[in-house]
């Protein structure tokens, strides 16, 4: 086992990287404690874990990304409450990132604050959300508006739950970690080297390394997190392919899961960028062919012409919650291939690129 202790001004926290489920014992034992997991994990683990556990202890949630609400919360609430939960409750979540959101905001309101530990099951929260501090809830059409910055005290961390995941789900992470690997330091330097990591990445790769890239990419994430853990600048540049992204989630009604929205927002990013004469044509191409396309297939997805309606996501972009002028922002690679967040990203220029981005994608 591994420890990594992250010092954050919220409080401090550890990813424990575990090789096998022995850490599970210690959770069992736990006193004081309740377990809070979705049906679908529920679902798969329902005899090797679950079931260890006293059904006093254990609340199974319909979870998914139309229920991250606060009605979700509630009824988190609802259930504590009426078993007379004390504040020195340990919440124990086990789940992806909608789990992670539901459960760390109702850990971080109940009592003013209670503890709680996440497992997460997903590679997008093991690579991406599990240390990020944040808890974050939808409301109504607008995505993300509601949340807190409350860390878990402990992430119990195990490749081996990504087994149970679908095609889908998994190039999900495997998106936040292409992200990851395009945001390291020189990265357009060493593109052929990112390309053979996502051919590693998606070709039945060994636990070891696995569990490699995910440290990896938490250490990346760290890195943008450091000296702006509450998302006022450096952090900021962690959107890239996020504005897109999110609004693809929305309009395709969560058909595109998060991390493969990420994929085509670096996409379009990156196109913006090489229409503006910054990134080029070379480069663009390369992270396209070698990088992107790859994961877009449609074995792995299967994109809707319906869920790129030019106004629809236009809509979804301006709700994004960091928009603080009539422009739209965006994240993209500078004429220097370093990220930058620009404010000048015009609804005029939106609708250029994304309707170039859908033929791009065979979508008109």
């Amino acid at each position: 086992m591994d420890i990594l202790k992250i010092n954050s001004k919220v409080k401090p926290f550890e990813v424990h990287f575990e090789n096998d489920f022995l850490f599970l014992e210690k959770l069992f034992n736990l006193e004081n404690s309740m377990v809070i997991v979705g049906n679908i994990v529920y679902k798969h683990y329902k005899k090797t874990i679950f079931d260890k556990f006293s059904k006093e202890k254990l609340i199974v949630l319909e979870l998914d990304e139309d229920r991250k609400t606060l009605e979700s919360v509630t009824a988190i609430y609802d259930k504590l409450l009426n078993l007379s939960a004390k504040k020195n409750l340990t919440l124990i979540s086990f789940g992806g990132g909608v789990n992670q959101d539901v459960v760390g905001f109702a850990a971080s309101t109940l009592y003013r604050g209670v503890n709680w530990i996440f497992v997460p099951t997903t590679l997008l929260a093991m690579a991406d959300s599990a240390i990020g501090l944040k808890t974050s809830l939808n409301y109504h059409s607008f995505k993300n508006v509601l949340g807190t910055f409350y860390p878990p005290t402990d992430i119990y961390l195990n490749v081996g739950f990504v087994d149970t995941l679908e095609k889908k789900d998994y190039y999900s992470g495997v998106g936040e970690i292409v992200k990851f690997l395009l945001m390291e330091k020189n990265a357009f330097d060493n593109l052929e080297s990112i390309a053979s990591t996502v051919t590693s990445l998606t070709s039945t790769p060994s636990k070891s390394f696995l569990t490699g890239i995910v440290k990896k990419s938490i250490k990346i994430k760290l890195g943008y997190m450091e000296g702006d853990e509450f998302d006022t600048g450096r952090r900021n540049l962690l959107n890239y392919g996020h504005e897109l992204g999110h609004a693809l989630e929305s309009s395709s009604k969560f058909a595109i899961p998060h991390g493969i929205g990420v994929m085509i927002g670096i996409l379009f990013a990156n196109q913006v960028s090489y229409k503006r004469g910054w990134l080029s044509k070379k480069l663009y191409r390369y992270i396209n062919d070698h990088i992107l396309l790859n994961n877009l297939k449609p074995d792995v997805i299967k994109l809707e012409k319906d869920h790129f309606e030019e106004t629809v996501i236009l809509e979804n972009m301006k709700k994004d919650k960091k928009r603080l002028s009539d422009s739209l922002p965006l994240v993209l690679p500078d004429k220097n291939n370093s990220l930058i967040k620009i404010t000048d990203f015009s609804f005029e220029e939106y609708l250029s690129n994304i309707s170039e981005l859908k033929s791009f994608l065979n979508l008109n």
